[in-house]
């Protein structure tokens, strides 16, 4: 998958997450809805400004919109991904420790 693909797939993957349409997420980027639609397939590349716009609509820090190293992972694989990121980010400090005891101890069954 290509890293424009990756960066579509991500976006999509963020905004569902946070129950936005992409008529929402054009709206609180002051972007429109052929553009949002354009990122998430892969046909565009949105602006630095605009990418800024992105994180800042969908409460993330500009960097979740880049993986690197995902040539051996399924699509499915990179949102759950996306989606742990995403959760992980709104644990309170404890529960991020709970969080990470847990997939400490499921990395282990290896």
């Amino acid at each position: 998958m290509s890293a424009i693909d990756n960066f579509g797939m991500i976006l999509r993957e963020l905004r569902k997450l946070r129950g936005l349409t992409q008529d929402d997420l054009a709206s609180r980027t002051g972007r429109s809805l052929d553009a949002v639609s354009q990122w998430e397939r892969g046909v565009n590349w949105p602006s630095f400004e605009t990418l800024i716009r992105l994180s800042e609509a969908l409460d993330v820090p500009v960097e979740s919109f880049f993986e690197q190293n995902t040539a051996n992972r399924s699509g499915d694989r990179l949102k759950k991904e996306v989606e742990a990121r995403l959760l992980l980010g709104d644990l309170t400090d404890g529960d991020l420790v709970v969080a990470v005891e847990q997939l400490r101890a499921l990395a282990k069954r290896r």
